[in-house]
């Protein structure tokens, strides 16, 4: 009996592990994306609205 305690025990010890770590794995990758698309976003609008040519000293 306690042996299979012990193994339902371990397994979701195991489980709640893994699944920790995909989090922190799954929370990397949509802050990844979410800095990719800021720094597309901002590359793609203010290289428009800023002339830099007109600039003049």
């Amino acid at each position: 009996m306690t042996d299979f305690i012990l193994a339902g025990l371990s397994a979701g010890l195991l489980a709640f592990v893994a699944l920790f770590i995909l989090s922190f794995v799954t929370l990397g990758l949509i802050s990844g994306m979410i800095h990719l698309a800021t720094l597309a976003y901002r590359s793609l609008v203010f290289s428009k609205t800023i002339d830099y040519k007109g600039q003049t000293a």
